[in-house]
């Protein structure tokens, strides 16, 4: 039994990042034509660009530190690993999840949300609301890449099957025309499908 649930783990999570890759592709494509559009093609790499430039906060232990200095790390990284250094498309492919999904974060909201970012998002979208729902995908995405266990999650926000409802609803939001072509002959989400086609071989949560 043990063995049985280890694999349909494992399918489980095969199926959920066939939608995390397409919501992934679509909410860095979204940031970088915002960014792109308001900073010009210095959005990325330049020292001045919100992305790179010195964000001094205080913490809750009344220490400050600079919130970017991950972000330049990252740049400076995908920057190496890149085979043209100075081609930003190559630079942004190389960049993770979860450094897209930290531009949303408090810290950043008067640097990079109020100015820029909001705009990759319909009128009216609730930076904090959008911060929470990224910050689940990427920790559940993460979780597959690790072969970590997905059912049964001891936080409901980290649900496979509500994580990938939420993805899907996301990619739809950012970019529409992708959400058309990947779902117009089936609405369900690839962990409905798998689930549809493969029952839980134990008694567990999604």
């Amino acid at each position: 039994m043990a063995l049985s649930l280890h694999e349909w783990n494992l399918q489980l999570g095969k199926a959920l990042m066939v939608d995390l890759a397409h919501f992934e592709l679509a909410l860095r494509n979204a940031y970088a034509r915002v960014l792109q559009g308001d900073l010009g093609d210095g959005w990325l790499l330049d020292s001045s660009s919100p992305l790179k430039a010195p964000i001094v906060r205080t913490s809750k232990a009344k220490r400050q530190r600079d919130v970017n200095l991950v972000n330049r790390r990252a740049i400076d990284d995908a920057q190496r690993r890149a085979h043209d250094s100075s081609n930003t498309d190559q630079i942004v492919a190389g960049l993770t999840l979860g450094f897209w999904v930290h531009l949303t974060d408090r810290s950043r909201e008067r640097d990079l949300w109020i100015p820029h970012l909001h705009k990759a998002w319909p009128q009216g979208a609730n930076r904090n609301d959008i911060n929470a729902r990224l910050c689940a995908i990427n920790q559940v995405r993460n979780r597959v890449a690790h072969h970590e266990r997905l059912f049964d999650p001891k936080n409901n926000a980290l649900s496979p099957q509500a994580v990938d409802i939420d993805a899907v609803k996301l990619l739809h939001e950012l970019c529409p025309e992708a959400f058309g072509y990947l779902f117009h002959d089936d609405p369900r989400t690839s962990v409905e499908r798998f689930l549809a086609d493969n029952p839980t071989p134990a008694e567990v949560q999604l």
